[in-house]
């Protein structure tokens, strides 16, 4: 028996207020999304504080909890080792708690196995590393978090913190591009999301985070790969990171326009006086999508209300969580009628006569393209 699988996150309406308004699940899945936030609430009534954590986990805030803002409902996805996105700071501590019939499916956080089953847990999920155990049967999780509230924001200005993703960012940018010599400076956009794509995948204390050391089961490096398909590729940072790592052959898909130009900038200018053996790249300015459209419309995503650049929520049509707005938006960078383009679009795998993006060679996939 197959069973599906899928996530999507709802928010609590009585907390969360968006100028981008609520998300599909919460339209779609009204009383659900009341009773989520409800059941957190009866949690943290029934239970003594702390409520249970992982190992590790620091709690500046040794109070009772308070209800989220925020809520993952998840259907039998089990989720490899990874950290929450996000650059944690200012976010909550995540609750989860799993439900149904299932075995196994425990919560695996830096290493150590927790039983979720009807037993709620505290954990940190934008710094421990954390993934599912494998299980059989049917097994719902829902994760309960507040993420940062700077992006809910008033200003209209910069904040501090954009200037000091950026300047992170140079430093990384002047180390990496030293290993690169054949490829021009990384190129980004000030005061944009740029800064977070690069300090999230160029961090050497870190990592990057589209991999995981092998002090984890499921690790998975670059090491010994040849060949990459970087889908989503933004302004290139992986594309470049594999190759820092000694990757052959890039291939790299990016629909946006802006960020297809700067890919081009960071990616399809090789030196070629270096002396040095080159890698072999290539560029696609198209979409990979599921489905049988050879082409979409892409919707740009909204700056954010702090006025920063939002250079990497862009997404198809279909999938976007932004929506034409006509009242005033709290920032003066952002525009009430969202841009859009049309694109290719291509499939993940060859099918019909239609030739896809992964092809023969390629061992390592990065697949970051909004919900496609």
């Amino acid at each position: 028996v197959t069973l599906s699988a899928g996530s999507f996150t709802v928010v609590n309406e009585d907390k969360w207020k968006s100028e981008d308004g609520i998300p599909l699940g919460n339209t779609l899945f009204p009383e659900l999304s009341r009773s989520v936030f409800l059941l957190e609430q009866a949690i943290i009534d029934a239970t003594t504080p702390p409520i249970p954590s992982a190992d590790g986990m620091h709690r500046q805030d040794l109070n009772r909890r308070t209800v989220s803002t925020h809520c993952a409902v998840n259907r039998n996805a089990q989720f490899t080792p990874h950290v929450d996105s996000g650059r944690g700071a200012g976010q909550s501590v995540s609750m989860i708690l799993g439900l149904g019939n299932y075995a196994g499916g425990e919560i695996i956080v830096e290493g150590t196995e927790y039983d979720i089953r009807y037993n709620a847990l505290e954990f940190d999920g934008w710094k421990q590393l954390h993934w599912t155990a494998p299980f059989s049967g049917e097994r719902f999780s829902l994760v309960w978090f507040t993420p940062d509230m700077k992006e809910q924001s008033d200003s209209s200005q910069p904040t501090d913190t954009n200037n000091d993703e950026d300047e992170q960012a140079n430093i990384l940018v002047d180390e990496h591009s030293k290993v690169l010599p054949y490829l021009p400076p990384l190129k980004f956009r000030p005061d944009s999301t740029d800064a977070l794509v690069i300090n999230e995948l160029l961090d050497r204390e870190k990592g990057c985070a589209y991999t995981m050391q092998s002090s984890v089961p499921f690790s998975f490096t670059l090491d010994d790969h040849n060949c990459v398909l970087d889908i989503g590729a933004h302004i290139g940072v992986f594309s470049r990171y594999a190759l820092e790592m000694g990757c052959n052959h890039v291939i790299s898909y990016e629909p946006e326009p802006s960020n297809f130009e700067l890919l081009t900038y960071n990616l399809g200018t090789i030196d070629s006086l270096t002396d040095a053996p080159h890698p072999t790249i290539e560029l696609h300015r198209a979409a990979v999508a599921q489905g049988n459209a050879a082409s979409g419309t892409l919707v740009r995503a909204r700056n954010q209300n702090n006025g920063r650049l939002n250079t990497w929520r862009h997404s198809l049509s279909e999938h976007s969580q932004y929506v034409d707005r006509s009242t005033k938006l709290p920032s003066d960078t952002q525009k009430g009628l969202l841009e859009r383009f049309d694109v290719q679009c291509v499939p993940f795998f060859s099918e019909d006569g239609r030739q896809g993006a992964l092809v023969p060679g390629v061992t390592f996939v990065k697949l970051d393209n909004e919900g496609s």
